[in-house]
């Protein structure tokens, strides 16, 4: 029996797996399992991992606390898993999140961090376009986009992402970046004042962001802002 051949009972069996019936679930699950261990095959070769990129225009930095946060919400929110890349190149260092995902979850979070946050720095921007004092720019925009992602939240559908894809997902992130740590991201607020007024206007912001569901009911998404 080739391997070709074995990848796809593994993953015939992985898909009954995700049953609504716990017993025969359990028993596909370790079936697969048996298959994977007997013959070397990875959660993640058998899952089909996907990838993908977003530059974060950190230039090699740590991103921002909002940044990060969104990230997090836009992987949470499609069932799958980011991490926050620094990486040195010829042409300079860089700041990249990768987004790692299962049935096109992963392309769908990035495309959901990348068009929110494009409509959260121009709200930003908006908002702090006259303050003068860097300090206070940068503390004031802060607020305001922690409260903006706070407010789009609830747009996100709750993904749940089944065991064996869960597994897949945490082998392969395990394996590539095994000295990985965590980061909640760099405080933009130390160096200046903000005040409430910031929150409630990031949040009232947040709040014209719109997540629709695609019209042919599928896990494709088209984000809309103030429309």
């Amino acid at each position: 029996m080739d391997r070709t051949h074995i990848l796809r009972k593994v993953k015939a069996c992985l898909r009954l797996a995700a049953s609504s019936n716990p017993n025969e679930a359990a028993a596909a699950l370790r079936q697969a399992q048996a298959m994977m261990r007997a013959h070397g095959i990875s959660h993640a070769e058998a899952m089909d991992v996907d990838e993908a990129e977003v530059n974060t225009r950190a230039r090699g930095a740590e991103p921002a606390r909002s940044v990060l946060l969104l990230a997090v919400l836009a992987a949470d929110g499609f069932g799958a898993r980011t991490i926050v890349c620094r990486e040195k190149s010829w042409d300079g260092a860089s700041t990249v999140i990768r987004f790692y995902g299962c049935d096109g979850a992963a392309e769908i979070a990035a495309f959901a961090f990348t068009v929110l946050r494009r409509q959260m720095d121009a709200d930003r921007l908006k908002h702090i376009a006259r303050v003068r004092k860097r300090g206070n720019r940068e503390a004031r925009g802060e607020v305001f986009a922690m409260a903006w992602v706070n407010a789009v939240a609830h747009l996100f559908p709750d993904a749940q992402i089944a065991e064996a894809k869960r597994l897949a997902i945490d082998e392969l992130m395990r394996v590539r970046y095994p000295d990985a740590g965590t980061s909640s991201g760099r405080d933009l607020t130390k160096r200046g004042k903000s005040s409430d007024d910031d929150a409630w206007a990031g949040h009232r912001a947040g709040k014209a962001a719109k997540l629709h569901r695609g019209v042919n009911g599928s896990s494709q998404r088209t984000l809309e802002h103030g429309e």
